[in-house]
């Protein structure tokens, strides 16, 4: 295990395993999914009628293994509704002995979003349940809202050597033109 932690270590000027991710997470995120809510995030009842309340969700627990878990709880009272919102994140070193994130987004019980972050700003989705999906066919949405979306942004630059901007992440917006999977 001291090996691995060492290995770790490499990949950021602080070290992965001494950076407090309660510090650099972000602290809530707005989701916007198909018939759960409109495109603002506010939630819908049985009727499509907006409840005034957002589909909100504040940091959780965060554990810190092979894969960092980052657990966001909800702030809302709906039922019907996920209660959870989660990330995976694990770091990677690929084959060009550079610094590599896989990330994968459940939404509930389903798996809504996965993509790696090869460095400096390459990011490569491989699960992808919004519009256009090929494994989702529904073309129901799974997004964030924009200063959720930011917040992202500012959580993976982070990382040494990560460098992403906002338009990175166009495949988790709301906007069905921004994103078509290849």
């Amino acid at each position: 295990m001291k090996y691995l932690k060492r290995f770790c270590e490499s990949f950021t000027k602080e070290g992965i395993y001494e950076i407090d991710w309660h510090e650099i997470a972000p602290d809530s995120l707005v989701v916007i999914k198909g018939d759960t809510t409109d495109m603002n995030g506010f939630i819908l009842d049985r009727r499509g009628n907006s409840t005034g309340q957002l589909c909100k969700f504040r940091l959780g627990n965060i554990m810190s293994n092979l894969v960092h878990q980052v657990t966001y709880d909800q702030e809302f009272t709906i039922p019907g509704v996920p209660n959870t919102l989660e990330f995976d994140i694990s770091i990677i070193n690929n084959d060009n002995n550079k610094f590599e994130m896989n990330v994968e987004i459940t939404f509930g019980d389903l798996i809504s979003a996965g993509f790696n972050i090869i460095a400096p700003n390459t990011i490569k989705p491989y699960l992808y349940t919004s519009y256009y999906s090929k494994t989702d066919p529904s073309n129901t949405v799974f997004a964030f809202d924009e200063l959720s979306l930011q917040k992202l942004v500012k959580f993976f630059n982070k990382f040494d050597s990560i460098h992403i901007e906002r338009k990175d992440l166009n495949f988790l917006d709301v906007n069905p033109n921004n994103y078509r999977p290849s």
